[in-house]
Protein backbone atom coordinates (compact mmCIF):
# COMPACT_ATOMS: atom_id res chain seq x y z
CA UNK A 1 0.00 0.00 0.00
CA UNK A 2 1.08 3.73 -1.15
CA UNK A 3 -0.29 6.88 0.67
CA UNK A 4 0.71 10.29 0.10
CA UNK A 5 -0.63 12.62 2.96
CA UNK A 6 -0.53 16.60 3.37
CA UNK A 7 -1.23 18.35 6.99
CA UNK A 8 -1.82 21.86 6.55
CA UNK A 9 -2.30 24.25 9.28
CA UNK A 10 -1.10 27.59 11.08
CA UNK A 11 1.80 27.27 14.04
CA UNK A 12 0.34 25.94 17.17
CA UNK A 13 -2.19 23.50 15.91
CA UNK A 14 -0.06 20.32 15.72
CA UNK A 15 0.78 20.09 12.41
CA UNK A 16 4.65 18.53 13.56
CA UNK A 17 2.58 16.12 16.46
CA UNK A 18 0.35 15.18 14.05
CA UNK A 19 3.38 14.07 11.19
CA UNK A 20 4.63 11.93 14.04
CA UNK A 21 1.29 10.43 14.82
CA UNK A 22 1.26 9.43 11.02
CA UNK A 23 4.93 8.31 10.58
CA UNK A 24 4.41 6.03 13.64
CA UNK A 25 1.29 4.77 12.51
CA UNK A 26 3.02 3.94 8.82
CA UNK A 27 5.43 2.23 11.33
CA UNK A 28 2.86 0.35 12.81
CA UNK A 29 1.62 -1.04 9.89
CA UNK A 30 4.91 -2.68 8.14
CA UNK A 31 5.05 0.49 6.15
CA UNK A 32 8.50 3.06 4.48
CA UNK A 33 8.05 6.41 5.96
CA UNK A 34 9.58 9.43 4.26
CA UNK A 35 8.24 13.21 5.50
CA UNK A 36 9.23 16.81 4.72
CA UNK A 37 7.61 19.81 6.70
CA UNK A 38 7.47 23.61 5.89
CA UNK A 39 7.83 25.67 9.40
CA UNK A 40 7.37 29.17 7.92
CA UNK A 41 6.13 31.52 10.50
CA UNK A 42 4.76 28.81 12.53
CA UNK A 43 5.82 30.83 15.87
CA UNK A 44 3.39 33.67 14.68
CA UNK A 45 0.73 32.05 13.70
CA UNK A 46 2.47 31.50 9.78
CA UNK A 47 1.41 28.10 7.88
CA UNK A 48 2.42 25.44 8.75
CA UNK A 49 2.90 21.78 6.40
CA UNK A 50 3.73 18.63 6.21
CA UNK A 51 3.91 15.91 3.67
CA UNK A 52 4.12 12.72 4.33
CA UNK A 53 4.33 9.05 2.14
CA UNK A 54 3.75 5.55 3.51
CA UNK A 55 4.52 2.75 1.21
CA UNK A 56 7.61 2.55 -1.53
CA UNK A 57 8.42 5.83 -2.39
CA UNK A 58 11.62 7.90 -3.75
CA UNK A 59 11.15 11.20 -2.23
CA UNK A 60 9.21 12.85 0.57
CA UNK A 61 7.86 15.81 -1.54
CA UNK A 62 4.63 15.42 -2.42
CA UNK A 63 3.41 16.75 -6.23
CA UNK A 64 0.61 18.44 -7.07
CA UNK A 65 -2.33 16.61 -8.08
CA UNK A 66 -0.90 13.63 -5.88
CA UNK A 67 -1.98 13.47 -2.54
CA UNK A 68 -4.33 10.76 -1.82
CA UNK A 69 -5.37 12.45 1.59
CA UNK A 70 -5.47 16.35 2.98
CA UNK A 71 -6.12 17.34 6.75
CA UNK A 72 -6.26 20.72 7.01
CA UNK A 73 -6.68 22.05 10.61
CA UNK A 74 -7.73 25.67 9.35
CA UNK A 75 -10.56 26.71 6.17
CA UNK A 76 -7.73 29.24 4.62
CA UNK A 77 -4.97 26.45 4.63
CA UNK A 78 -7.01 24.48 2.86
CA UNK A 79 -7.62 26.45 -0.04
CA UNK A 80 -3.80 27.05 -0.01
CA UNK A 81 -2.76 23.03 -0.15
CA UNK A 82 -5.73 21.90 -1.80
CA UNK A 83 -4.15 21.96 -5.28
CA UNK A 84 -1.68 18.84 -4.06
CA UNK A 85 -5.20 16.74 -3.93
CA UNK A 86 -5.12 14.03 -6.67
CA UNK A 87 -8.89 13.29 -8.70
CA UNK A 88 -10.74 11.28 -6.04
CA UNK A 89 -8.32 11.85 -2.74
CA UNK A 90 -10.14 13.04 0.55
CA UNK A 91 -9.82 15.96 2.19
CA UNK A 92 -10.94 16.38 5.79
CA UNK A 93 -11.18 20.02 6.87
CA UNK A 94 -11.92 21.34 11.12
CA UNK A 95 -14.86 23.42 9.92
CA UNK A 96 -18.29 23.72 11.30
CA UNK A 97 -20.00 22.63 8.48
CA UNK A 98 -20.11 22.12 5.14
CA UNK A 99 -22.03 24.84 4.31
CA UNK A 100 -19.16 27.13 5.41
CA UNK A 101 -16.91 26.03 2.50
CA UNK A 102 -16.20 28.58 -0.59
CA UNK A 103 -19.07 27.00 -2.55
CA UNK A 104 -17.01 27.33 -5.95
CA UNK A 105 -14.43 25.35 -4.40
CA UNK A 106 -17.40 22.57 -3.37
CA UNK A 107 -17.61 22.96 -7.12
CA UNK A 108 -14.12 22.27 -8.27
CA UNK A 109 -14.29 18.89 -5.46
CA UNK A 110 -17.20 17.56 -7.18
CA UNK A 111 -15.64 17.82 -10.66
CA UNK A 112 -12.60 16.24 -9.59
CA UNK A 113 -14.41 13.61 -7.09
CA UNK A 114 -12.90 14.45 -4.40
CA UNK A 115 -14.02 12.72 -1.24
CA UNK A 116 -14.58 16.59 0.97
CA UNK A 117 -15.54 16.19 4.69
CA UNK A 118 -16.07 18.95 7.41
CA UNK A 119 -15.61 18.28 10.87
CA UNK A 120 -15.70 20.36 14.15
CA UNK A 121 -12.48 19.10 15.55
CA UNK A 122 -11.81 22.50 17.65
CA UNK A 123 -15.53 22.26 18.77
CA UNK A 124 -14.87 18.21 19.50
CA UNK A 125 -11.35 19.20 21.39
CA UNK A 126 -13.35 21.97 23.15
CA UNK A 127 -15.90 19.99 24.56
CA UNK A 128 -13.49 17.77 26.58
CA UNK A 129 -11.58 20.72 27.80
CA UNK A 130 -8.22 20.50 25.42
CA UNK A 131 -8.80 23.03 22.48
CA UNK A 132 -4.99 22.21 21.76
CA UNK A 133 -6.31 18.69 20.63
CA UNK A 134 -8.24 19.62 17.80
CA UNK A 135 -5.78 18.35 15.23
CA UNK A 136 -6.14 14.57 16.98
CA UNK A 137 -9.87 15.35 17.07
CA UNK A 138 -9.97 15.69 13.29
CA UNK A 139 -7.38 12.52 12.35
CA UNK A 140 -10.22 10.44 14.92
CA UNK A 141 -12.77 11.96 13.02
CA UNK A 142 -11.47 10.34 10.13
CA UNK A 143 -10.61 6.73 11.23
CA UNK A 144 -14.06 6.56 12.00
CA UNK A 145 -15.25 7.48 8.80
CA UNK A 146 -13.85 3.94 6.98
CA UNK A 147 -12.42 6.37 4.43
CA UNK A 148 -8.60 6.47 5.38
CA UNK A 149 -6.58 3.19 5.13
CA UNK A 150 -6.03 2.43 8.61
CA UNK A 151 -8.26 1.51 11.47
CA UNK A 152 -9.24 3.33 14.83
CA UNK A 153 -7.46 1.26 17.01
CA UNK A 154 -4.24 1.54 15.26
CA UNK A 155 -4.23 5.34 15.59
CA UNK A 156 -5.18 5.11 19.07
CA UNK A 157 -2.81 2.77 20.09
CA UNK A 158 -0.04 4.75 18.23
CA UNK A 159 -1.48 7.93 20.26
CA UNK A 160 -0.61 6.23 23.93
CA UNK A 161 2.63 5.41 22.16
CA UNK A 162 3.45 9.27 21.52
CA UNK A 163 1.43 11.48 23.62
CA UNK A 164 2.10 12.14 27.43
CA UNK A 165 0.69 10.53 29.55
CA UNK A 166 -1.69 13.52 31.25
CA UNK A 167 -2.60 14.19 27.60
CA UNK A 168 -4.30 11.20 27.14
Amino acid sequence: MNVQIILAGIGGQGILFSSKVFSELGLKMGLDVMGSETHGMSQRGGSVSAHLKLGKFQSPLIRKGAADILYSFEENETYRTLHFLKSGGICFVNLESEDQFNKSIMKFLKEKEITFRAYDATGAASKIGSIRSANIALIGYSAGTGLVPFKYEDLRSVLELVSRKKNL
